[in-house]
Parts: structure tokens; sequence; C-alpha cells
């Protein structure tokens, strides 16, 4: 993760213009070749879970040993290889696998390589998900108690979530598996659109009665296969094994858009579980909202990316307030510049790297930018071993460690790349 001055510029133009946590495509140019399994919680794990559990398809699935999966996957062959591994003499394939309950809780299904789903075999498995999730430090699903929020019609916007109860700043509101995981970037891998949603058809139909009727029952814009259409309106980016994928979450997908919104998403890269936290003190009565976009962007990229892409109009309170919506911008344009300048200021002092880095924190606490602010470190962290000053450096890798922790969950992938640049520059030696 060390940073050139190239990489530099490439980081800080790419959170100015659109996504530096929630939209980035992070998805490896050859797909790995293998599954990764690696058993949670501190007993001697049994001989089975010490290995991955074997790629299964349409043509190796075994009904006495089906893993997680309740019924045989539906598979796809890759037209071409161009972006998997050179060594690579197999067929790829993409298919759809279902299991009708994940640890006693919703089904699943998931639309994904065979490499991929080993790998989650071994997450669906592993017995001891409990311990992890207490190392986690999230809610558990069998602990949570949804009874701070309710489902109702909101003026305007249709169904919104809105609070009951006083709900605290950091509150857990929501917890929830996904009951739909599709690869995202599978286009380049050699599949085809259409071959794509018919896997996504197959997996919505063998899903159980209740889990279809609420994916069916999701907003959607009235384009193209309904079930596709559900996904790429409702799905959150979620990383399975390191790459990533579009997760379905039916209720947290009820809680409606805000620029400055009072919620935010956390979400565990090992179990797939997503939490809906108070971003802010929420009172009775008020409506639950989290950023369907990253929470840098000016009102034009706002405004741009969620009419394309969600195909509505913002009406929330900021963008529905010209001055107040003109002054936001010009603060998250002071934020872009200050990151600018610290990316060509090899010459810079440790005075006016600290005073650049306070008043940036300023305007992100003023802009309601927190949930940023660790990807904002992690930048000039960067900069600062550009200009070889390790001290601050480290300082500025270990709050970017702490901050994506709570923001961003414990085990989310922000998370994972915070912990290794944190290990790098503790292991560098001053020059």
């Amino acid at each position: 993760m060390l940073a050139s001055s190239i990489m530099l510029s490439v980081r800080i133009i790419c959170l100015h213009a659109l996504a530096i946590a929630t939209s980035a495509k992070n998805f490896p140019a050859q797909l790995k070749e293998h599954c990764s399994n690696n058993p949670a919680g501190p007993l001697r794990p049994l001989a089975h879970h010490t290995t991955c559990p074997p790629l299964v398809d349409d043509d190796t699935f075994v009904p006495s040993n089906p893993g997680p999966w309740s019924y045989p996957p539906t598979c796809v062959i890759a037209a071409s290889r161009t972006n998997w591994a050179p060594s690579s003499k197999k067929e790829k394939k993409l298919c759809a696998y279902t299991a009708s309950s994940i640890r006693g809780g919703s089904a699943l299904s998931v639309i994904t390589t065979t490499e991929i789903a080993a790998s989650m075999s071994a997450m669906l498995l592993d017995p001891d998900i409990a311990w992890l999730e207490k190392q986690r430090g999230g809610v558990s699903l069998t602990d949570f108690r949804a009874e701070a929020h309710k489902v109702q019609r909101i003026t305007g916007k249709g169904l919104g979530v809105v609070a009951t109860e006083k709900i605290r700043r950091g509150q857990v509101v929501m917890v929830e598996q996904p009951v739909m995981v599709q690869l995202a970037d599978w286009e380049p891998l050699g599949w085809k659109k259409s071959e794509v949603v018919r896997l996504l058809r197959e997996g919505a139909a063998k899903l159980p009665p209740r889990e279809r009727k609420r994916l069916f029952q999701m907003a959607h814009r009235g384009m193209g296969d309904i079930v596709d259409d559900v996904v790429r309106t409702n799905a959150y980016q979620a990383f399975v094994d390191g790459v990533e994928h579009s997760a379905l979450y039916p209720e947290v997908a009820r809680i409606n858009h805000a620029c400055k919104p009072n919620c935010i998403i956390r979400h565990s890269s090992t179990t797939l579980i997503m939490e809906v936290v108070a971003y802010t003190d929420i009172s009775p009565g008020e409506e639950l909202s989290v950023s369907y976009v990253p929470l840098n962007l000016v009102s034009d990229q706002r405004s741009s990316m969620l009419k394309g892409q969600w195909g509505f109009n913002c009406t929330c309170p900021l963008c529905s307030d010209a001055k107040a919506s003109t002054a936001s911008d010009d603060n998250r344009n002071r934020v872009a510049d200050i990151l600018k300048m610290l990316g060509g200021g090899s010459g810079l002092s440790s005075g006016a790297l600290r005073a650049a880095v306070a008043e940036m924190e300023d305007l992100v606490a003023e802009e309601g930018m927190a949930a940023q602010i660790g990807d904002l470190y992690g930048i000039v962290a960067d900069v600062c071993l550009t200009m070889g000053n390790l001290g601050m450096a480290r300082e500025l890798a270990e709050q970017t460690l702490d901050v994506q922790r709570w923001y961003a969950g414990v085990d989310n992938e922000r998370t994972t790349k915070a912990l290794e640049f944190w290990q790098e520059v503790n292991e560098m030696k001053p020059v």
C-alpha cells in the first residue's frame, strides 16, 4: 500500500469524482482459482474444517453430501477465459446456489463462481460463528430485537422506516442476513447478461415462499427482468472472499436515502451480516435514512448518480435548501482541494500537515461525513509516507484503523486494508 505520487493522484481523483468506499470496484483482474478457508474461533478445528469444501457445480453435486446447499446448482460456462489465470485449464462456471436456511434463519441464493461458493460453504458451515460475532463486536441475529422502528408510508417516497422510540447514536437498529448475493463484475469474465439473469431467476425461484414474496415486493424501476431489476435497485456492495458482490437485504432496503443521513451501514465480510447503526440521535417519529452514494460527493454528482442508478430526484433537507446545498458543496470541494494540495506538497512541514488535517476534520464534522474520515486519514497517511514523515504516517494509520473498525465493521474489507497498512507502516524503519 506504499503510495507513489501517481497512485496518490489516482486515489484523490477517485475520492473527489465518485467512490472512496461504497462504490469503487475492487475486483481482481484475474479471479482466484481456489477458495480460502479460515475457520473462526479459538477451539482446535475438526479435520473437515481445516480444508476447503470441494468445488460443487451441476456435474459434481452429491445429494448425500450437499454442504450448505439445499438443491443441485444451476451453472453456465464462461465463453471467454481472458481474465482468468493463464494456468487455468478447467472450464469456468457461474452457478446459482440456494440454501433453504442459513444458521437457522432466512434462506440465501448465491450467484457466483464455484471457487467462491466453496469459500462461502466453509463460512456457512463454520461451527464457531457465535465466537466470531462476539469478536466482531456485532449484535447477533438471535439476540437482536427489532422494536425501535416500523415500516410505514412516507409522503412522496412510498414505504420507509420510522423510529418508534428514542434511538441513541451508535445504537444498532437493524441486523439482517442477505437473501440473495450476486457476483458483481461478471461480464469481463466471459458470461452473458441473459445467462446471469437466468441464474438470478433460478435463485429466486428456489427461495422459500416467505423470502420469495419479500423479494418480489421490493421496489424496482420496471426495467427488464424483475429479479434483475430488484437486485440492481436495492442491492448493497458486499465482499465475499475478497471479491465484490451485490447483496440483497430486504429489510435494510426499506430505508430511504438522505444526503446527510442519520444511519450508517456496517457489513461483515465474514458472515455477510449487515447492521444499520444510528449515526446521530434519532427522535420517535423521525424517518431513518442512509446515504445510497459516497458521502463526499457534491450535489450535482449525487443527483446524477441517484437519478441514473435509482431513478429519483433527491428531496432530502439538504437538497431542498439551495443555500445549504451550495455551502455544503463548498465544504466538500474544500476537502478535495486539501487532499490535492497534500498530494503535491512534498515540502510541507509537520505543522502544515497537521493544520490541513485539522481543517479537513472540521469540514468533515460539519458535513456529517465522519463515516468516511477513515478513508481520508488513509490518503493523508500515504502522503506522509511519500514525504518521509513516518511518525505522522503511523499516527494516521492507527486513526484510520480505529475509525474503520467502528464505521465499516471489524471484518469489513475497508478495515482489513486499514489493518494491512497499519502493520506495514509499523514494520518500517525510520530513514
